[in-house]
């Protein structure tokens, strides 16, 4: 028999109201996954294209690999960035669960300071030798994009983990010394090839958003890269519909019904996916056509909001496996207003500073793309 032993919370009050907690969580959740597709899909997309880009044949992969190149540590340090401040809102809503998580997968959980920094020193690597010594930098990115998918393995074991407080016991008595992954759970497997798909479907749909304004000063290029990566966004999204239904039935059963059962759960789950056959639709219609502007770029919103949707269905599936065991409701608040608004301040100002420098590059990559042309 399994005694159920789940650490007590942390006696220190909640600094804000739950709600207000959930939705910043769910914000930054939402701005860390956008950069970590950016950081993961970005860094598989210029690692296959460098490969097709060696042959003669196929010079825009090669320009794409080369102008995507200096983009990849700027995701990375926007993934980093805001995946700290998520895991933050994690650690002060679900501290006892996930501080336990952690320390049963201790080792796995170690190296990934380990992995960030081969991995970000790879895609700097990678940005400054593309072209100088393009077969070392290529090695190097492979291994700089292993490190990041070994990193997202970690991070979907302990996230599911910590929703399972059943299985600690059993897990620590095997293994005390933290070198354990979470392989027993059912839904392993599936939860991190949907992420890892998504990140590249993700990803595509910002680059077939990215050719549309290539192709005000590069036609051919810009006409090449939307169309492209609107197959590629369309076969990913038809991976998902597979690797999703494998998540869903390999969840418990009565979790999974929820999904269809209970009004908001089963609301989201319909409009993000209608959403993402929409932005099928429109990107591989806008593909073709002849002023794709209008029809990619509401594909592009359309992507957007179906990862905003699951981001929401993720909190959601979370409270479902956690209410027999845990409930944040029950925390005590004592509300910090002045450290609540010196963070929204803070917060506000950050993003407002971000939106700034990603217009500055833009502008900036437009006028180069033009001199570029003129000569």
């Amino acid at each position: 028999m399994t005694i159920l032993t789940i650490p007590t919370p942390d006696p220190m009050p909640l600094p804000a109201p739950l709600w207000l907690l959930h939705t910043l969580l769910l914000l930054v959740l939402f701005l860390h996954l956008l950069a970590m597709n950016c950081a993961l899909g970005g860094g598989l997309t210029v690692f296959l294209n460098a490969l097709r880009g060696r042959s003669e044949r196929h010079p825009f992969s090669r320009q794409l690999a080369t102008e995507l190149a200096p983009m990849l540590p700027i995701f990375v340090a926007f993934t980093i960035t805001l995946g700290v401040a998520a895991l933050l809102f994690v650690q002060v809503i679900y501290g006892n669960l996930l501080y336990t998580s952690s320390i049963l997968l201790g080792a796995a959980w170690m190296s990934v300071i380990l992995l960030v920094i081969v991995g970000y020193y790879g895609y700097y690597y990678f940005s400054h030798h593309a072209e100088k010594s393009p077969r070392s930098a290529v090695a190097v990115l492979a291994v700089a994009v292993l490190c990041f998918l070994c990193i997202a393995f970690v991070l979907v074991n302990n996230m599911s983990l910590m929703l399972t407080p059943n299985r600690w016991q059993q897990m620590y008595r095997a293994h005390p010394g933290g070198f354990n992954l979470n392989f027993g759970e059912p839904t392993l497997v599936s939860r991190y090839l949907h992420m890892l798909i998504g990140a590249i479907g993700v990803f595509t749909a910002v680059l077939a958003h990215l050719g549309v304004r290539k192709m005000r000063t590069q036609p051919e290029y810009g006409a090449w890269l939307v169309r492209r990566s609107s197959v590629i966004f369309a076969l990913t999204t038809g991976i998902q519909f597979i690797t999703g239904t494998w998540f869903v039935m390999a969840m418990p059963r009565d979790i999974a019904m929820s999904l269809f059962r209970e009004p908001l759960p089963g609301i989201v789950f319909g409009v993000s996916v209608i959403l993402s056959l929409v932005a099928m639709v429109l990107l591989l219609i806008g593909s073709t056509a002849v002023k794709p502007g209008p029809l990619v770029h509401a594909g592009f919103l359309c992507a957007l909001l179906t990862l905003a949707l699951m981001v929401g269905l993720r909190h959601m599936v979370r409270t479902a496996y956690l209410a027999p065991h845990f409930d944040p409701v029950t925390l005590p608040v004592n509300s910090q207003t002045g450290v609540i608004l010196l963070f929204f301040v803070s917060f506000v100002a950050g993003l407002a500073t971000v939106g700034y420098m990603v217009a500055k590059v833009a502008r900036a990559s437009v006028t180069a793309a033009r001199a570029a042309g003129a000569d």
